[in-house]
């Protein structure tokens, strides 16, 4: 399985960032691989909370959405999400991300780590030709959005 790491050092306590990350409702203010979350079960968010993640668009393609359970989440320093259901047109048929946060000088070390397998040949081809490298820039761009938000939230 491709795996794809990110890690940034951000202001702010391990318990506000984790919480700021795990706000569904500001999700796609930040995280560019996200236009929309819904939370399915209810909440509070916790081990066993299912969610519903809708993608933007890849140049002339569809929203996909695929549905992800938090199989570990370990406030304030841990989060995994397996993905349970990807729709058939999407780039990836399995996955999980998980996320960590510890101190770190003054504020909070955060790194991603999102791991997937390609849908069939044609995905692992999109995925040689560019996929990884466009996810793993999202990725790291995700994180510097989530820096200027938590910056402009303080």
């Amino acid at each position: 399985m491709p795996r794809i790491e990110g890690s940034l050092a951000i202001p702010g306590s391990p318990s506000t960032v984790f919480r700021f990350c795990h706000d569904m409702d500001r999700r796609a203010n930040w995280d560019e691989r996200v236009d929309r979350v819904k939370v399915i079960t209810p909440k509070p968010i916790r081990t066993g909370t299912v969610i519903r993640v809708d993608t933007p668009p890849p140049r002339g393609g569809p929203v996909f959405s695929w549905e992800g359970e938090f199989v570990t989440y370990s406030y304030p320093s841990r989060s995994r999400l397996v993905v349970m259901d990807a729709a058939p047109s999407s780039y990836f048929a399995d996955g999980s991300e998980e996320w960590r946060f510890s101190g770190s000088g003054e504020g909070t070390r955060v790194r991603v780590v999102w791991e997937y397998k390609p849908r069939g040949l044609l995905g692992r081809i999109r995925d040689a030709l560019g996929g990884r490298r466009a996810t793993r820039r999202a990725v790291n761009d995700s994180l510097a959005n989530l820096e200027v938000a938590l910056q402009a939230q303080a």
